[in-house]
């Protein structure tokens, strides 16, 4: 009985993680992407440019150079950062094609 319940707590996790990188990567590519885009008023950016510990790092010394308050919410920015950690040049699938340069 304790398996099946141990069992269930991991599948809910993965699966609530899994919804967490599929929300971050869609709200990365319709609201950075925007900006972050071939001939964009930002230079692109893809997960796969920077490792995970320095996108965290980008955030939380506030390196943006824009104000992004506006365009994204605490939970939404926080939804990207960790999309953009889970397929960082250092993740095992790292991700290079989100925003095409």
């Amino acid at each position: 009985m304790k398996w099946r319940i141990v069992c269930c707590m991991a599948l809910a996790t993965a699966l609530s993680t899994t919804a967490v990188y599929a929300d971050g990567g869609a709200l990365f590519r319709q609201k950075c992407g925007s900006c972050h885009q071939k001939d964009g008023q930002a230079p692109p950016v893809n997960p796969a440019d920077k490792a995970a510990v320095v996108w965290q790092k980008f955030f939380d010394r506030n390196r943006h150079a824009t104000d992004i308050s506006g365009v994204l919410t605490a939970d939404e920015l926080q939804n990207v950062i960790e999309y953009l950690k889970q397929f960082a040049a250092d993740s095992d699938r790292p991700e290079t094609a989100a925003i095409p340069k």
